[in-house]
């Protein structure tokens, strides 16, 4: 035996001998293809899980290593999933065989009650590396990522969920978690990190796109997206990371290839197979056994689904296209039904929930549930008007293009102008009286929009069901017409206090950019001081600073507080250094009121005043502990918008 032991370690050596360092090295890492098989946004349209299990089994009967990936968004959208809060699609996905899933923002919806129930019956792991505390106190289950090895290599999978509304440091959280996780992973040994995202390209907020965190993250190889519904038919390149999106409602299954080559990605590919429609041309054989189960769900809850239960006169616009662009005649109705059952002042619904059109005719309670997405119970709460403007300002803010958080309303009048950003112009009461930007009103929204809209707000229910308040409505002998109620409305009017102002050109531009806004009662107030909250939010946009640049800036954060000129003058000096913008210097008589202002602040009125970016108030005055005007901040951002267009041309 001992024997045996000498001749095989002289082997070994003798091996090591012959043969470089390197070689050895190089047969350390895998040397193949990794092949990626994802779904998301399937919104509970489960036939197309026998067609993915039959493409993974066809794969790997062929020698293929797979790994197969749920994006998110696949427990709620019709009324399979309803009729059993997503359980009956946590079966068919154990059944497919999924390996991972990364929670949607329509699974956050569901409540962390329901999710929990899923989670428990998931035999797959759930990933959202950027969640909060609550979820994660109530879900322990969830998981920052999953490892994936083969031939010795890891591959680490991290989950990144669509934030919270509202919060200021989305993006820089979702960094900073996907970085906590890359770096646990890599302790783990995994040299390779695929995101599996739910963020999607088309967001109004750019920095928490897919595309900025590929831009943030350059060291992941890939992205799994989902939540815009984009359909990525090669994958889209964002520097060296590739991203790929599926579409929707399990049209089409996505397939990435990742390449190696002793352990090091070499190559990386995307497509997509084509299913609902294709069903037959695609090849595959479903899977009799999951089919089998979706037949026998469905049979069970065929005749109270198919019951009809209202009627319309006229078709409803309710498809994609429409719902989450525009008002629409089908937004009117479903609004003003909720507005009706719960004795709101106003009612609102995001695009997102009305899913599909309905034509004239009879209406079954399937085709009901399916459009307006589940049949969740009506709530009320109790909003400011500056919730509702700030609502309704940024579901506009991409009109003509498709917005998430386009929201249909009930109970005002709003007008925008899209020549200025689609900056809103006013707001006004049904009667044409004035909206009270300060006052409290009541609204009507369903119960799955309340924590988006209102995170912690608290609510009242008890006023029926979505489903059963608009069938009560079309059912009531209502008027419903093919034309929209006019509730947003384009126009070309623009704020009647700029007209004719000293600042008007420059308050324009910062309109375009969307840096800043009017007020609801069609003023601009220039004249009126700036907070500095409005002051960090019109630099951000103006400037596109990264939240690190913002902290770098305004250490301190912002506040609700009017802003001190010397106060502007100094961060905007901070803003034009991070930046890198070269300033001219002239000779100028320096103002004889900065006696009592730091010397940092002084400094930078000083330079901003060579510049000839700032003029002071005449008699050689600069007035620092004057408030900042709204007028007075955007034309000085114009100037150094100008100075700085003109250095890149220059370059």
């Amino acid at each position: 035996m001992l024997r045996k032991i000498r001749v095989v370690l002289a082997l070994v050596l003798a091996l090591c001998m012959v043969l470089p360092f390197s070689a050895l090295a190089a047969n350390s890492g895998y040397s193949g293809v990794v092949t990626i098989v994802h779904t998301n946004d399937v919104h509970s349209n489960v036939d197309v899980e026998p067609y993915v299990k039959g493409y993974v089994d066809s794969l790997r009967a062929a020698g293929k290593n797979v790994v197969l990936v749920s994006a998110g968004d696949a427990f709620k959208g019709t009324a399979f999933a309803s009729m059993t809060d997503g359980l009956d699609v946590a079966t068919v996905m154990n059944m497919t065989g999924y390996e991972m899933f990364a929670i949607g923002n329509h699974e956050q919806m569901l409540g962390t009650e329901k999710f929990k129930k899923i989670v428990d019956k998931a035999e797959f792991p759930v990933l959202a590396a950027n969640i909060g505390s609550e979820w994660r106190e109530a879900i322990p289950e969830i998981k920052d990522y999953v490892i994936k090895e083969f031939g010795g290599t890891k591959i680490a999978f991290i989950g990144i969920t669509y934030p919270a509304f509202g919060d200021p440091k989305a993006s820089e959280t979702i960094i900073k978690a996907a970085e906590r996780a890359k770096a646990a992973a890599q302790a783990e040994g995994a040299s390779v990190f695929i995101a599996v995202t739910h963020v999607g390209i088309l967001d109004a907020d750019v920095t928490i796109r897919s595309t900025s965190i590929a831009e943030k993250c350059p060291w992941l190889t890939a992205i799994i997206d989902a939540h815009c519904h984009t359909a990525h038919k090669e994958g889209l390149m964002q520097g060296d990371v590739l991203i790929a999106e599926t579409g929707e409602y399990g049209n089409n299954i996505g397939v990435v290839e990742l390449t190696f080559a002793s352990g090091k990605v070499t190559g990386v590919t995307a497509k997509l197979v084509p299913i609902k429609g294709y069903e037959e041309d695609s090849g595959i054989t479903p899977d009799a056994e999951i089919k089998a189960f979706i037949d026998e769900v469905n049979a069970k809850s065929a005749d109270y689904l198919n019951e009809v239960v209202a009627k319309t006169p006229v078709d409803l616009d309710g498809v994609r296209g429409f719902s989450r662009t525009r008002e629409t005649n089908f937004g009117n109705v479903v609004t003003d039904a909720m507005r009706q059952a719960a004795k709101t002042d106003i009612a609102i619904v995001m695009g997102p929930y009305l899913r599909v059109d309905v034509p004239a005719g009879d209406i079954t309670r399937d085709q009901l549930m399916t459009t307006l997405y589940e049949n969740v119970d009506l709530c009320m709460v109790e909003v400011t008007g500056h919730d509702i403007y700030e609502f309704m300002a940024r579901g506009l803010s991409l009109y003509p293009e498709e917005n998430s958080w386009f929201t249909h309303i009930s109970g005002v009048m709003v007008e925008f102008n899209p020549t200025l950003g689609n900056s809103i112009i006013s707001i006004r009461m049904p009667d044409g009286s004035d909206f009270d930007i300060d006052a409290t009103y009541t609204c009507a929204v369903r119960s799955d929009n309340v924590a988006t809209y209102f995170p912690n707000r608290a609510y009242s229910m008890g006023y029926g069901t979505i489903c059963e308040v608009v069938a009560d409505y079309l059912n009531s002998g209502v008027v419903v017409n093919r034309e929209v109620a006019g509730r947003m409305k384009p126009v070309e009017t623009v704020f009647s206090d700029v007209v004719g102002h000293w600042a008007e050109d420059a308050i324009y531009e910062a309109l375009k950019q969307r840096s800043i806004t009017g007020y609801a009662d069609g003023t601009f107030r220039p004249n009126s001081a700036i907070s500095l909250d409005k002051f960090i939010a019109l630099l951000t946009a103006a400037f596109k600073l990264t939240d690190e640049e913002v902290k770098a800036v305004f250490p301190e954060g912002g506040s609700s507080e009017s802003l001190a000129r010397k106060d502007a003058a100094l961060s905007i000096k901070k803003m034009i250094d991070l930046k890198g913008i070269a300033l001219t210097q002239s000779a100028a008589q320096p103002f004889t009121d900065l006696k009592d202002v730091s010397g940092d602040a002084a400094a930078a009125i000083g330079a901003l005043q060579s510049a000839e970016l700032i003029n002071g108030i005449g008699g050689g005055k600069f007035a620092p502990n004057a408030n900042a005007t709204r007028c007075e901040m955007a034309i000085l951002v114009d100037r150094i918008l100008t100075i700085a267009a003109e250095d890149a041309k220059a370059a």
